[in-house]
């Protein structure tokens, strides 16, 4: 029934995409390129009924130590409770030099709709770091904005700033 469920999301976001008969491989895989600038991944595993979506973020790793440790650490602070990763989050395989976006969508709940709806969110975010990790590994700040905005701020827009004070509360 879920991989039934995972055919039927495929279908929808084909349809979305104008791509009509997209389907899984023998692999229970579907590769998209998203405007020749990366790929995304997506992979039913029936034994646990997810869906996997993933795409590579950088190819090759920094040589330099030091810049490669930034990128870890801008990385692991944006993938903290996937807040800043479309609720995914990052994996790295040092000895192939590739760090993975991923995101999982249970398959046994999910709405034949949810990846066309997720998609576009996960496209965004998976440019987004792309970004961040050209930039840093090229020995730059990033040039984008990796921080979401709090409940009921307008991106971009500054936030109040936190209760001072004896007996302040944080949020």
């Amino acid at each position: 029934m879920s991989f039934e469920n995972a055919k039927e999301n495929l279908k929808e976001f084909g349809k979305e995409l104008g791509l009509e008969g997209l389907a899984y491989d023998e692999n229970n895989t579907c590769i998209l390129g998203i405007d020749d600038e990366f790929s995304m991944h997506l992979t039913y595993e029936p034994n646990s009924d997810r869906l996997y979506v993933y795409s590579p973020l950088i190819d090759g790793l920094p040589r330099d130590t030091e810049i490669r440790m930034k990128l870890y650490e801008k990385l692991l602070e944006g993938s903290m409770l996937g807040g800043q990763m479309a609720g995914g989050g990052v994996g790295v395989a040092v000895k192939e030099e590739l760090i993975l976006l991923h995101c999982v969508i249970d398959m046994a709940y999910a709405v034949p709709s949810l990846l066309r709806a997720f998609a576009p969110l996960y496209v965004e975010t998976v440019e987004k770091w792309r970004k961040v990790c050209r930039d840093i590994s090229e020995g730059r700040e990033p040039s984008v904005d990796t921080r979401l905005p709090m409940p009921g701020q307008t991106p971009g827009r500054p936030t109040a700033p936190p209760p001072q004070g004896p007996g302040a509360i944080r949020a």
